[in-house]
């Protein structure tokens, strides 16, 4: 892509999107994280696993919401092509 095309419009739907994919990537991790906590090292057999996981929904938030910031943005950006 060339540069030439690049307006401060553009820029800014282009920055949104990296971001919101970052803030999608960040809240796969920490779900990943968190079911390798629950189905591959689950807690010890003397105590109770934890029926709470404080991360969980925000992990589920951020992926909920980085991909439909990402969607709308990524279908303007299309949209002006």
């Amino acid at each position: 892509m060339a540069l030439q095309g690049l307006t401060a419009w553009r820029a800014y739907l282009y920055a949104i999107s990296l971001i919101a994919l970052v803030v999608v990537i960040v809240g796969a991790v920490d779900l990943i994280a968190i079911a390798i906590e629950v189905f591959i090292y689950p807690a010890p057999q003397p105590y109770p696993a934890p029926q709470y996981y404080p991360g969980l929904p925000g992990s589920v938030a951020q992926v909920v919401v980085g991909l439909v910031v990402w969607a709308y943005h990524w279908r303007l950006i299309r949209k002006e092509r």
